[in-house]
């Protein structure tokens, strides 16, 4: 074996370990769960922004977005299942799918929150009502993102 054959052996070796390093750490990227959750998230961003441009400063107005409520609500359950059934190849790769759910759950109490401070009281604008949810919403989907690197 020449000194060519041995790097590209060795390189491709390396290749091989990192690839699967990634299958122990992080569970595999999924495309579907990937484009849902974003389109989850974009949905709680118009939301909020709505929200933050004063449409729903009245609780009366809470029946007319129940629909969009619900939506996204089921949006976000569709995706805890998903990500919560991927598989995994390591201990480190299920704590982080775990994590992921966690992340999309957690938007989804957010959701939840909003929703029930605007049946209750109305979104005062600009009062940081809005602001948990969407950071709360980006992790998820910034966490689902993650998984496309590895």
């Amino acid at each position: 074996m020449n000194l060519a054959q041995a790097i590209r052996t060795v390189g491709v070796a390396g290749l091989a370990l990192a690839l699967s390093a990634c299958a122990l750490f992080a569970p595999p990227y999924d495309a579907t769960l990937d484009e849902k959750t974003t389109s989850a998230y974009e949905s709680v961003a118009k939301l909020a922004a709505q929200a933050e441009m004063g449409l729903y400063q009245d609780k009366a107005t809470y029946p007319a977005t129940v629909d969009t409520y619900a939506t996204i609500q089921g949006a976000l359950a569709v995706v805890a299942v998903r990500a919560a059934s991927a598989p995994v190849a390591g201990k480190r790769a299920e704590q982080a799918r775990d994590m992921t759910v966690g992340f999309i759950k957690g938007c989804s109490a957010q959701v939840s929150g909003l929703a029930k401070l605007h049946q209750t009281y109305g979104v005062v604008p600009n009062t940081g009502a809005t602001q948990a949810m969407m950071v709360s919403c980006d992790q998820a989907a910034k966490a689902v993102g993650a998984m496309k690197n590895n």
